[in-house]
């Protein structure tokens, strides 16, 4: 019924997915497997604008969307899997050690394991990352331990930033990660600073910050968008 409804075959699948609506409050939108930028000279965006996605909540890749997957072999899905397992511990052990007032200062990655293990594993070692509160999962990807996290969050004598930073406020020039600051929205201009510098001495590289939605409230990110 399903394929007669929407035309048969893998065209009514794709009309299926398209006819799908997002859940989340405030945001209800289509969704779309095209990825596309809207300029001003075009007129304006749709309202609400759709939603882009690649697989749906079963993990399965959205018809119309296959071309954009990529082709991962198990050794990375492996590692990216463990990866987010140990934010996922981590985080455990030091919600509660702030909770316990051990450490002044700290918020877990919960929920967003996948975006900053995902992202962190498509760039290159040489591109730059300028993360928020909630991106653990990038640090551990390029190679930061526990040990180095731990260092840091407790302000021991191991931390090179000696405890002049708030817990959670990692970073490591060698892993070309810029520290975490605690002016909310401050990394994204920073960002499109770095990614201008590296265009102008050339190599490809890239830069990628984070942000949520308590930063998109922040003067900094539209006037991030327009560095850009």
């Amino acid at each position: 019924a399903a394929a007669a409804k929407g035309g048969g075959g893998a065209a009514g699948a794709a009309a299926a997915a398209a006819a799908e609506r997002t859940l989340f409050v405030g945001a209800r939108s289509s969704y779309t497997s095209e990825l596309r930028f809207w300029c001003p000279e075009e007129g304006p965006p749709p309202s609400p604008m759709p939603c882009f996605r690649l697989v749906d909540d079963l993990g399965e890749v959205v018809p119309g969307a296959e071309a954009h997957v990529p082709q991962l072999d198990e050794e990375v899905c492996l590692r990216m899997m463990e990866t987010m397992l140990r934010v996922s511990e981590f985080d455990k052990v030091f919600n509660d050690a702030q909770r316990q007032g051990r450490i002044s200062f700290y918020l877990t990655s919960r929920g967003e394991e996948a975006c900053s293990v995902g992202s962190a594993a498509a760039l290159r070692e040489d591109d730059w990352m300028l993360p928020q509160y909630r991106e653990l999962g990038s640090a551990l990807w390029r190679g930061m331990t526990y040990m180095d996290i731990a260092n840091q969050a407790t302000g021991n004598r191991h931390d090179p930033a000696h405890g002049r930073q708030l817990p959670l406020h990692y970073g490591s020039y060698e892993r070309r990660i810029v520290y975490v600051k605690s002016t909310l929205g401050t990394q994204c201009p920073h960002a499109a600073g770095v990614g201008y510098g590296m265009k102008r001495r050339g190599g490809g590289q890239v830069a990628l910050t984070y942000f949520g939605e308590g930063c998109a409230s922040e003067g900094d990110v539209p006037s991030a968008f327009n560095i850009a």
